[in-house]
């Protein structure tokens, strides 16, 4: 079931690349998106067929990662999508014209490299357990909290900067994937009757807020930064609530947990070089400072 699961999430992975392509073309091509999505976009959105084709085939990804969720631990699942960082990558170059600068490539080997390595490490100590009742709440208020704080975030500060967007959608999305690990194995193994619904109600929430902060992203920088987040932020604190929440590394020694931390922090340091000089992020700093010109030259002038 482990194989199935893996190849799954690898088929996830890919379609959660060809996804982001489309929406970012669509999301980037309207007026003023880049000042944030209002519901005005989102209408104008339903009627894009890119967008929605788009949509179609990341709603293919997600049926995709929550089957291989349901078949093996998050530890093993989750971290598979960093894949599509590399395949994102690539459909830049071939579709947007991406240049590829030494500090992309360095992003992109410290996001894959770590991040499989993760994989790798926590595949040899994870297991699942069904968590019933009471041992499924602490999951729950984890969530609750999360959602607060994106909710807040989606409320007041609606012009965040990129990073900030896919840092909230890579953790609201990391709770997506434990609560649905969760419940997946409590329908599988305890059968329905045994299902936390509370969980369910989280998960949703989470998805909801969760795609609001990608579709900001989309519209506030290059996909491949939303790749990034989604495939690093989301693992990461995917695995951190399966292995401390669930329980799936208990058994782990010291010395693993510790190498597991440390190519977390590397991936982590990948999207940060990655939000600082992939070259869509340095052309719009440098459209932002030839803007300020102008208005500097005035100012001068005046004075």
């Amino acid at each position: 079931m482990t194989i199935v699961a893996i190849a799954l999430a690898v088929l996830a992975a890919v379609a959660l690349a060809y996804g982001a392509l489309y929406q970012h073309e669509a999301i980037a091509g309207q007026d003023d998106s880049h000042n944030g999505l209002n519901w005005a976009h989102f209408k104008e959105l339903l009627n894009n067929r890119r967008w929605l084709v788009g949509l179609v085939i990341t709603g293919i990804g997600t049926v995709g990662n929550i089957i291989a969720l349901a078949l093996a631990p998050v530890m093993v699942v989750q971290p598979i999508g960093a894949f599509s960082l590399i395949v994102s990558v690539l459909l830049g170059i071939r579709h947007r014209g991406l240049k590829v600068n030494r500090r992309l490539v360095q992003a992109v080997v410290w996001c894959s490299v770590g991040v499989t390595v993760f994989v790798a490490l926590s595949a040899t100590t994870a297991r699942s357990e069904v968590q019933l009742g009471a041992d499924a709440m602490p999951l729950v208020w984890i969530t609750a909290v999360v959602v607060l704080i994106g909710g807040v975030i989606m409320l007041f500060f609606r012009h965040a900067p990129q990073l900030v967007l896919i840092t909230a959608a890579g953790l609201l999305f990391a709770c997506v994937a434990t609560n649905t690990h969760l419940v997946s194995v409590q329908l599988l193994r305890a059968g329905f009757d045994q299902v936390t619904w509370l969980n369910v109600a989280g998960l949703l929430a989470a998805v909801a807020i969760g795609s609001w902060f990608v579709q900001n992203a989309y519209a506030a920088g290059p996909p491949e930064m939303v790749i990034a987040g989604l495939t690093v932020i989301d693992p990461i604190g995917a695995v951190i609530l399966g292995s401390v929440v669930l329980g799936e590394a208990a058994d782990a020694p010291v010395w693993l947990v510790l190498a597991i931390t440390a190519t977390g922090l590397v991936a982590c340091l990948g999207v940060v070089v990655l939000s600082r000089y992939h070259p869509d992020v340095k052309d719009r700093e440098l459209q932002r400072r030839i803007a300020r010109r102008p208005h500097q030259q005035t100012d001068t002038e005046e004075s």
